[in-house]
């Protein structure tokens, strides 16, 4: 149970920060931080998993366009996959 514990509590930390970080971002300016929460909760379990750098950068580039309505030009999904790699290897 203390092992849980410990995988939930980083799991939470974890998440904030990525929300923070995605949020820094300013991709939809007048957006909440809320609003990231179900990106965050994705990009962070693909994370968790071991994902790679193209695998992120597709369900990236899937989310923004599917699912907040942004065009392939309006973001860069390779420097938004970069930035949470990096944060991710600084972060383990």
């Amino acid at each position: 149970m203390e092992d849980f514990n410990i995988r939930l509590n980083d799991h939470n930390r974890d998440f904030t920060a990525l929300k923070k970080l995605i949020y820094s971002m300013n991709l939809i300016p007048s957006q909440s931080k809320h609003t990231w929460d179900s990106l965050t909760q994705k990009i962070l379990q693909q994370l968790e998993k071991g994902v790679d750098f193209e695998k992120l950068e597709s369900i990236i580039e899937f989310e923004l366009g599917a699912k907040y309505g942004l065009y392939i030009d309006e973001f860069n999904s390779e420097e938004i996959a970069t930035d949470i790699i990096d944060w991710w290897n600084s972060s383990s």
